[in-house]
């Protein structure tokens, strides 16, 4: 059985949990900045189990209670003070008291407001990687076009904007590419290193602290944001994004990056 409702429960905790310590660190500094870390630690692992099938409300919490001491940051593994050590402990406490409450609830949930969000790991997510390095020749160790030439060289219909121009129309995009109903994969910088994972999700997130490499479940087009405010598009949905994007056209193919 799936308990995506459970996960998604847990997972807006989670999200909230990680907004309050972001907000406690921009006005205070300091180590507090951990609590954000820890937060979106347990929102990655959770999101492993999206979709996954278990035996029973038990299963499903002895599998998370596994979790616990998988980490995949440094700061969480290695905390550098005692009020680090505190904050973690803190967060972990409250997080399982609200596993067990949501678990003890007798009645169906009613869904909550997360978008689909699936983190793929294993031999799932080594196949996925290896179909982004040979149909886009994107494999995360460097930028993809219009930043670099040589990756992209091959794929013919192809074309790039800055960011500030494409902003404007990313919901009619999303259209296009048929979000939120469709899911796509993502993955970026991070993916290639451990552990290794692509993202299966419903919506576009334009820039999350790296590069972002979209494609969807056929691998028939691709959409590339840069850390340097560009957007790509290659493949099969390159003319609606240009006929979306007519007004536009003066801006296509430049560079017009401020580095100011």
């Amino acid at each position: 059985m799936q308990y995506n409702e459970i996960i998604n429960r847990l997972k807006l905790w989670l999200r909230n949990t990680a907004e309050v310590y972001e907000k406690v660190y921009q006005k205070h500094g300091g180590v507090t900045y951990i609590g954000y870390i820890l937060a979106n630690e347990w929102l990655f692992k959770l999101s492993m189990l999206i979709d996954k099938n278990f035996e029973s409300k038990d299963d499903l919490r002895n599998t998370i209670l596994k979790l616990h001491p998988v980490h995949y940051e440094e700061s969480v593994r290695n905390p550098k003070n005692e009020t680090a050590k505190y904050i973690i402990e803190k967060i972990n406490t409250e997080f399982f008291e609200y596993l067990e409450e949501i678990l003890s609830q007798k009645e169906n949930l009613p869904p909550v407001d997360v978008p689909y969000y699936r983190v793929v790991v294993g031999e799932e997510a080594e196949g996925l990687l290896e179909k982004f390095r040979k149909t886009w020749g994107y494999d995360g160790t460097d930028y993809w076009f219009p930043l670099t030439s040589k990756k992209a060289k091959e794929i013919s219909e192809k074309f790039f904007i800055m960011f500030d121009y494409v902003e404007p129309y990313i919901k009619q995009i999303e259209k296009i590419i048929g979000l939120p109903q469709a899911h796509i994969y993502c993955c970026d910088e991070e993916s290639f290193l451990y552990p290794q994972y692509c993202v299966e999700n419903a919506e576009l997130i334009e820039y999350s602290g790296g590069e972002c490499f979209y494609t969807d479940k056929d691998f028939s087009w691709a959409i590339y944001f840069s850390h340097e405010d560009t957007v790509s598009f290659a493949g099969s949905i390159v003319p609606k994004i240009k006929e979306l994007l007519k007004k536009e056209e003066a801006h296509w193919n430049r560079w017009e990056y401020d580095w100011d």
